[in-house]
């Protein structure tokens, strides 16, 4: 059984003082001041967005500290804000690297570890606070997550450019850490709401934010094809659409009447999201899941509804927007038959696969395939596949592990799927059960996970806590009906 949920003693003199404001404002208006005299220095735009981002990031620790003391609560607020933060942080600076070409990396991609030391703070304030924090990383369900993590870390000794790889194995690493945590502050239903509304707003903000910038900074030159879909979004279609899907399934897993109607509006811009961007697997694996959340819950009305708006929308799509030309496209260069020369590229990886089966090439090492092969298909940066991604990175013991991490999160839904005392743990579990779906789906055609710790990656993680909180209060439920007979 893994680690039951930890109430943190809550420190002496837990209120919302006047002297955290008044911190808070002094650094503001000390950043504020050094944005408006300290010309030269910040000249560069990026530069502005990482004093910014941090500050507000860190502005948003404190105040969750505050009021996690206030509200007796000293480790809850923090360890969410921390990580919504590591969440959106990929979001904050929009960056391509042209790693195929050899060219160095962007600044914005080292720009963005700053917010990880800022996400680091806060898990040290909790870790020092509450040394216990860190007990049990080894033991029960969660031990595969932390053993793929050990594996991903001492895997970057050999990979392709170990620096590089060691910054997103350390991402990674606070992601595990910040769950670990997160584990055992989601003592019942409330606190587990809590965490899936943080992320429903980091994923808000990952779908609403390269929309934006499709939508006013449009891509003329086509990096992403020649049609009018891809020079319209020069952000990755098949990227937005598999998030924008995961996050309408999170949605119609938080909606009540009566009770939580925002969800249900978020969920619907996130499906029209989904259909605009015209990512196929992001589109496919979005309305299957949601046919699939619906069905197990045998709403069959809803599950004509849903198919109904989903026709409905897809139609208007391919009438009205460059989606109609983009599959017209598609459909006559007849790309379904190799899953957009997919097939081609795990031919071509297959032979340096088998060359280092067991240990595979370095965490992240994928990223680098363009350069050390340099007839990679289409100069790619990942496998498109996520089982592949795990097994071309660490090997046949890292496709080992990740396959462990989704037996665990499948073997823990379906059980409180099936011992469920209420309606509402049965409806979270078949929720989950449908964003992992999603996620799968997904990640048969491209690195949603075994590769960079991205938002999907992330949220495998966060779905193995979601499961093993899940199937306690599951069996803990019958235990108390039985006790008030």
């Amino acid at each position: 059984m893994s680690s039951a949920p930890t109430q943190f003693p809550v420190p002496v003199k837990s209120r919302l003082r006047v002297t955290t404001v008044a911190v808070l404002a002094a650094v503001a208006f000390a950043t504020l001041f050094l944005l408006t005299t300290a010309t030269e220095f910040v000249a560069d735009e990026n530069t502005t967005t990482v004093i910014v981002a941090a500050l507000v990031f860190f502005g948003l620790l404190v105040f969750a500290a505050a009021y996690g003391r206030a509200s007796s609560q000293p480790a809850k607020w923090l360890i969410f804000v921390v990580w919504w933060g590591l969440l959106v942080s990929e979001e904050v600076f929009s960056y391509r690297s042209d790693i195929a070409g050899g060219a160095g990396f962007s600044s914005q991609a080292y720009d963005q570890g700053i917010l990880w030391i800022v996400a680091l703070l806060g898990l040290l304030i909790i870790v020092l606070k509450f040394p216990e924090a860190l007990r049990g990383l080894f033991k029960g369900d969660y031990k595969w997550v932390s053993w793929i993590t050990l594996v991903s870390i001492v895997s970057c000794a050999y990979s392709p450019n170990p620096a590089f790889s060691l910054a997103w194995a350390f991402k990674l690493t606070l992601v595990v850490l910040v769950m670990h945590i997160t584990l055992q502050q989601i003592a019942g239903m409330d606190e587990l709401r809590d965490f899936l509304n943080i992320t429903v707003c980091g994923f808000f903000i990952l779908v609403l934010a390269p929309t934006l910038r499709s939508i006013f900074e449009a891509d003329p030159l086509g990096e992403y094809g020649s049609g009018a879909l891809e020079q319209r979004f020069r952000e990755a279609p098949t990227a937005i659409s598999g998030i924008a899907g995961l996050l309408a399934i999170l949605c119609l897993m938080l909606y009540s009447p009566g009770k939580r109607r925002w969800p249900i509006w978020v969920g619907a811009i996130a499906l029209i999201i989904m259909v605009g961007a015209g990512g196929k697997t992001g589109i496919i694996a979005g309305i299957f899941a949601g046919l699939l959340f619906y069905g197990l819950l045998k709403r069959f009305k809803a599950v004509l509804i849903f198919a109904g708006v989903a026709a409905v929308m897809l139609v208007v799509a391919l009438k009205f927007t460059a989606l109609g030309d983009y599959m017209t496209n598609y459909s006559q260069l007849q790309a379904g038959q190799s899953f957009t020369g997919r097939t081609g590229l795990w031919e071509f990886l297959l032979p340096y696969i088998l060359a280092k089966p067991i240990i595979g090439y370095g965490f992240d090492a994928s990223r680098f395939m363009a350069v050390v092969h340099p007839d990679t298909p289409f100069a790619s940066t990942h496998t498109h596949n996520s089982l592949i991604e795990a097994m071309y990175n660490t090997g046949i013991i890292g496709l080992s592990l990740i396959i462990m991490v989704q037996v665990v999160i499948v073997k823990n839904l379906w059980r409180t799927i099936k011992l469920a005392a209420t309606p509402e743990l049965r409806f979270m579990a078949v929720g989950c059960l449908a964003a992992f779906v999603n996620l799968f789906i997904n990640g048969m055609f491209n690195a949603t996970f075994g590769g960079r710790p991205d938002a999907p990656y992330m949220m495998l993680i966060g779905l193995v806590v979601v499961s093993i909180r899940l199937r306690q209060m599951s069996e803990v439920e019958p235990s108390r009906a039985m006790a008030f007979k």
